[in-house]
């Protein structure tokens, strides 16, 4: 038994897949298996039910894994307090983020980070808010960003700053003159939305149903880039976070427009798993991003 053979176990548990857990490891799916094997020899238990389409962890496999993960833990604090000791900060964090964020609101800490610590190792990933969630849950991330944090079982939610939602319009829209907005004023204007399910969107429809304002939704999608582009090209008025559009607004491609009438606040929050004690890289990474959030958001 070596760690090789433990770390490919923990990563096909997880992913439910030889093939997956292969290409993070950057070695073939047989040498996978041939580990998997040994392992099993070893222990003298089927750790996998395998079939033709799926695979899925036995009840040994179960006991086992929980147990794997945490000498997988141990050695790799090891190594890190090693290091840390010596002066050098290393290891890997895993982060998810909706694309608001991801794009807009944490790129200057991330390269600031980096260059304070470049022997850690980020690996960053765009997702869908639910799906932030989920990957926690499956401990494939270590950390996540969301807008308009939700409850979730064994997931901890840290106040992490906040946004302001903002109306914005094409240049040639009559709106466009505009420094700020009563929503009352939109009434039945044509309207590009996210797509519904997405927590901003969810807001957005609370904040114009509570004023009983109707619009006409031209235009859904759940990526940022497409709807400004839409209102860009005069499909229709939209309401976004507002560092979403900065470059736009001064490039003068599109007008922002302040709201009057409304809480526009869009709460921002870190997530991670409440169970989880953080590695010194994992520790230190997310007290300078509280950080970064208090000073910058």
């Amino acid at each position: 038994m070596n760690i090789t053979q433990l770390r490919l176990f923990r990563d096909v548990a997880r992913e439910m897949s030889f093939v997956k857990a292969a290409q993070q490891n950057h070695i073939s799916q047989p040498a996978v298996s041939v580990h998997i094997k040994k392992l099993e020899h070893e222990l003298g238990k089927q750790l996998f039910i395998r079939t033709p389409h799926n695979i899925q962890l036995t009840p040994e496999g179960q006991t086992a894994l929980a147990e794997v993960k945490e000498i997988l833990r141990l050695c790799d604090g090891l190594k890190i307090r090693s290091s840390y000791s010596q002066g050098v900060l290393e290891g890997n964090i895993r982060i998810a983020t909706i694309y608001s964020i991801g794009m807009y609101e944490i790129g200057d800490f991330l390269s600031s980070f980096m260059k304070a610590f470049p022997k850690v190792n980020i690996h960053l990933q765009y997702q869908h808010f639910d799906d932030i969630y989920q990957l926690l849950l499956k401990e494939k991330i270590d950390l996540g960003l969301v807008a308009f944090p939700e409850q979730r079982t064994n997931i901890e939610a840290q106040p992490w700053g906040h946004d302001e939602l903002v109306l914005i319009t094409a240049n040639s829209h009559p709106l466009s003159q505009k420094k700020s907005i009563s929503l009352d004023e939109i009434r039945k204007e044509a309207f590009v939305a996210f797509s519904e399910g997405i927590p901003t969107r969810e807001a957005t429809d609370h904040l114009l149903e509570s004023l009983h304002i109707d619009v006409e939704i031209r235009m859904t999608n759940d990526n940022i880039f497409t709807l400004k582009k839409a209102v860009e090209a005069g499909v229709g008025i939209s309401i976004v976070p507002a560092s979403t559009v900065e470059e736009e607004v001064s490039l003068g491609t599109i007008c922002r427009l302040k709201i009057n009438n409304a809480d526009t606040e869009r709460p921002l929050a870190l997530l991670k798993l409440k169970k989880n004690q953080p590695d010194k890289p994992l520790e230190i990474f997310t007290e300078k991003l509280l950080e970064f959030g208090q000073r910058h958001l």
